[in-house]
């Protein structure tokens, strides 16, 4: 089974974790022209970017590395 996000109204950041809510498997966003669909079953969903940069960090990932922003 997978999870599936399509067409939200607005910019929405997910997060994707393994069964027991501990790894991180994927992350990003989804804009109102996007579908997007994982096989992970966790998955939460934000609208506000600011809260899903918190959860990273907080997971010790770092969404805006300084490598990607230099290039």
């Amino acid at each position: 089974m997978t999870k599936e996000l399509c067409y939200p109204d607005v910019e929405t950041w997910f997060i994707c974790w393994e069964e027991t809510r501990t790894t991180i498997k994927a992350y990003g966003s989804i804009l109102p022209t996007q579908c997007m669909d994982t096989p992970w079953n966790e998955v939460d969903y934000y609208t506000d970017e600011t809260e899903w940069v918190v959860i990273l960090m907080a997971n010790g990932i770092d969404p805006f590395p300084k490598e990607l922003i230099n290039e």
